[in-house]
């Protein structure tokens, strides 16, 4: 950028990299500097409606896409922003905009996978069930692992009385997010109305068993945060290695909990163990990817 500072290209790169280090304020400052260079360049109108959008700025971030897709026309590469319009008249609940942007998107792109899915759950609240359907449907066709699409179809079939057709898109979803309790309940409703008793009775089952653990995690994630407060403040108190112990036995008890992963790997870090922490904050970076303290001492 020193050394081409006129290049709109080059500030709306940079404002991406500082969009994935989540500096958003000195992200949002390239992209407009990006359009005060060239207005016509619809990649940093995109970008700069996600940060806007971010913000909360709505009507911002909407006006910002419109001149995108004004200079995109009818081109494929104008479905995301189609696609990003819809999601901000979504939040602002104009879901009849929404769907026409949505539509607009498939008709560009009949391949966007995640534009049907959408285009589905919001003609569901709209109340077009056979509309909703349609789009489920070519959604769960291009990627059959979405586990919201399937739940949807499962929903609406259910809604409907095709108890064999929940079934089978419930099950579809379970497959994919086997512990998520709305789908774990309505396919076990779903396996009741089809006299598939035991069936149901083994999920009522899991159900109790996900409750029994919720519970336990519970319990174990307040005594998990207790030792990262207490290893917090022996850093604090100069007592490095002290702190990295009190981590360690955070994560012992919760290994799932990336805070104290990442509090463990920068005092890794801190005591000279840098590939050690190389790992640990690898971890953190592939269960939060917009950890933006994890993705600077990586980076470092």
């Amino acid at each position: 950028m020193r050394l081409s500072p006129n290049s709109a290209q080059i500030h709306n790169e940079y404002g991406t990299v500082l969009g994935r280090f989540v500096e958003m304020k000195a992200a949002r400052e390239e992209f407009e500097r990006a359009l005060e260079l060239d207005p016509a360049l619809a990649e940093a109108q995109v970008n700069l409606s996600l940060v806007v959008a971010q913000a909360g700025e709505f009507v911002a971030a909407g006006e910002h896409l419109d001149h995108a897709i004004a200079l995109q026309g009818s081109s494929p590469k104008a479905a995301y922003a189609h696609y990003l319009r819809a999601k901000i008249w979504g939040a602002q609940e104009q879901i009849d905009k929404s769907i026409g942007e949505l539509q607009k998107a498939v008709s560009l792109n009949p391949g966007y996978e995640e534009a049907w899915s959408d285009l589905g759950g919001m003609r569901r609240l709209n109340l077009n069930n056979a509309g909703a359907i349609e789009a489920l449907q070519r959604a769960a066709t291009l990627k059959p692992e979405d586990a919201i699409a399937q739940y949807l179809l499962g929903q609406l079939y259910l809604h409907e009385g095709n108890a064999p057709r929940v079934v089978q898109h419930l099950k579809q979803a379970l497959s994919h997010a086997p512990d998520d309790r709305a789908t774990l309940y309505n396919l076990m409703l779903a396996l009741r109305s089809t006299g598939r008793l035991q069936e149901a009775k083994s999920l009522d089952a899991r159900l109790a068993k996900l409750q029994h653990q919720s519970d336990r995690a519970s319990e174990v994630g307040f005594k998990a945060s207790a030792l990262n407060d207490e290893g917090i403040q022996l850093e604090k108190a100069g007592t490095v290695r002290a702190a990295l112990a009190k981590y360690r036995a955070a994560l012992d008890l919760d290994p799932t909990g990336y805070g104290f992963r990442l509090n463990y790997a920068l005092a890794l870090c801190r005591l000279g163990r840098r590939q050690d922490g190389i790992v640990e904050l690898r971890g953190v970076l592939r269960v939060d990817p917009a950890n933006s303290d994890a993705a600077k001492a990586l980076y470092i």
